[in-house]
């Protein structure tokens, strides 16, 4: 089966490829990093002696869980040695900026015939860690047929993707096959990779990695450091907009100013890709409104527009902190949201429109204690805040109620580690 599967995507990968090069040689896209997608990643010596574990994540938020298992491998194999890679270039400018100084951070390689045989010949990682549903058939047969230790972990499997898999479920076990040890999230996900032919013995449910937070040290200065940046007093209420798309911004400057009549308010937008900053800017001095890049502030500029705009990657988790209001972007338009644990954890609720399949069970775990809620659009977003406004103790219960559902995660990432480095002394 795997032989006929490598025929197939080898012949339909060497054919298409001139084209493929064709295309990026005019066009001038896809060009940065299009080494490392075949493999070719330079000189990386590795220590004798030392354990060297391969994490692979698909994006940003892949690599967040990536980082946690990190810190919890490190506890328990001091001289561990990293590679780290990441399918988007956006997720691997973060993993550079956040784990540049515990892992060698690269993109992934194309699942291809001769590329795959490459890395793994140079990377020689002990183990190998895919992240959620990050699962190349070639990769994971070729792993496991060097003896590498081949892990899942923060496992995750929805009812549309396993309906789909089920169509090549023959193939699919073969896949399946190649794990030492599964993690996955929830019981509904073990269910069906088991009905896909995933080994009971080889899978538990552990938790997820993604909602395994913690607060940094010190919250208090760093709260108090970030309100004296944006200099805002117990007067000002603050709006932070996390994570948002394109649309989302021009809905939320429409309740700016009905937000700001009972009470000054600040509205701090965090976008989800930087890459659109300028295009979020240029609108902005279209329509005249006044705003602040958030990077000068910090820089000592003084605030005086009740807009900022967040411009750096990494510091949204401790944005909200200040945050007294928190919306979480990607909801409104059809991105599928994006993590609202990070802000619970700082003692806030969640608001968020009707787009969240991809962060399904963590609205399921905010909305069981009423901290999690649903808006249909911006005007039901200021309806709700003006709500909270009017009841400030019941607002401040459901915050309570938020923090404690979010802390309840803990322990996820210290389970999948122990979980690798079994497989490691296996």
């Amino acid at each position: 089966m795997y032989t006929l599967y490598r025929m197939i995507i080898g012949l339909g990968f060497f054919t298409l490829l001139p084209f493929a090069l064709l295309y990026v040689w005019l066009s001038g896209r896809h060009r940065e990093g299009l080494s490392q997608r075949f493999g070719l990643y330079g000189a990386i010596p590795r220590t004798p002696g030392r354990p060297r574990i391969w994490l692979h994540a698909a994006s940003v938020g892949e690599v967040q869980a990536a980082r946690a298992i990190m810190l919890e491998l490190e506890r328990e194999l001091p001289t561990v040695e990293f590679i780290l890679t990441t399918m988007t270039l956006h997720g691997r400018t973060v993993a550079q900026g956040q784990l540049a100084n515990k892992a060698v951070c690269l993109l992934a390689p194309l699942d291809v015939p001769g590329v795959v045989g490459r890395v793994l010949d140079k990377l020689k990682p002990d183990a190998y860690v895919c992240i959620e549903t990050e699962l190349w058939p070639l990769l994971l047969h070729a792993a496991a047929g060097r003896g590498v230790k081949v892990i899942q972990v923060n496992g995750r499997l929805s009812a549309g993707s396993a309906s789909g898999y089920e169509r090549m479920k023959f193939f699919f076990r073969r896949v399946l096959a190649n794990f030492t040890a599964m993690a996955v999230i929830s019981e509904a996900d073990r269910d069906r990779y088991l009905q896909l032919g995933a080994l009971s013995s080889r899978l538990q449910v552990a938790g997820n990695v993604k909602y395994d937070l913690r607060l940094p040290p010190e919250p208090d200065r760093i709260r108090q450091q970030l309100r004296r940046i944006l200099d805002v007093d117990g007067q000002t209420d603050v709006l932070v907009a996390g994570s948002t798309h394109s649309c989302e911004e021009e809905m939320l400057l429409l309740l700016l100013s009905r937000l700001a009549v009972d009470r000054p308010i600040l509205l701090l937008v965090a976008p989800r890709h930087l890459q659109r900053l300028a295009g979020l800017q240029q609108m902005l001095q279209a329509k005249g409104i006044g705003f602040h890049l958030f990077s000068e502030l910090a820089g000592g500029e003084r605030r005086r527009y009740p807009l900022v705009i967040l411009d750096s990657l990494g510091e949204l988790a401790e944005i909200y902190s200040v945050a007294t209001y928190v919306f979480c972007g990607g909801s409104l338009v059809q991105r599928n949201g994006h993590n609202i644990m990070e802000a619970a954890i700082w003692d806030r609720a969640v608001l968020y429109g009707p787009s969240m399949a991809d962060f399904q069970d963590a609205v399921i775990l905010l909305e069981s204690v009423g901290a999690g809620i649903m808006v249909r659009d911006a005007s039901d977003l200021a309806d709700r805040i003006d709500g909270f406004r009017r009841d400030p103790q019941t607002y401040q219960l459901i915050c309570q109620r938020a923090g404690q559902i979010a802390r309840a995660q803990q322990g996820a990432a210290a389970r999948q580690a122990k979980m690798i480095v079994d497989c490691l002394h296996g």
